[in-house]
């Protein structure tokens, strides 16, 4: 009779630290810091979004559509609720930053990402505020993409 194979749970147990660090740096430490502002609460200038807006337009809307219904490259208004739920504001920052634009990827500087990012942010149907949206990561890291207010 063939006995069967005990399972040792110890040896599981061991594995939770490891698995946990794995999720933290696959998820860009998305989560660590406490309390992140809600995009939700105004984290941008309607007159940062304006200048996003008309950088949009030279350079996203090419791909992603005048309107940011998508084209060539996908919507950004909607923006991939999947893709960016409870996401912090570093991560399509980062995206657009080393991505974007397609044929130019980091081409522009940091400020006009961030701009760019003010007026995606503005379409999705979030309010602006009274400060500008910051345009470096660790700053952007603070923010997390909640649900824009019902209108």
């Amino acid at each position: 009779m063939n006995a069967r194979p005990t399972r040792r749970v110890e040896s599981r147990a061991g594995l939770v630290p490891v698995l946990v660090l794995a999720l933290v740096t696959v998820a860009g430490g998305e989560g660590l810091t406490s309390s992140p502002v809600p995009v939700s609460s105004g984290v941008f200038t309607l007159e940062q979004a304006e200048i996003g807006r008309e950088a949009y337009a030279e350079s996203c809307a090419r791909c992603h559509g005048p309107d940011l219904a998508g084209g060539v490259g996908p919507s950004l208004a909607p923006l991939d609720r999947f893709a960016f739920r409870d996401a912090r504001l570093s991560r399509p920052f980062e995206i657009m930053r080393t991505e974007m634009p397609f044929d130019a990827p980091g081409s522009l500087d940091d400020e006009t990402y961030a701009a760019i990012l003010a007026y995606v942010l503005l379409e999705n149907g979030y309010a602006s505020g009274s400060e500008p949206l910051p345009a470096d990561t660790e700053s952007l890291s603070g923010f997390v993409l909640d649900a824009p207010p019902a209108d």
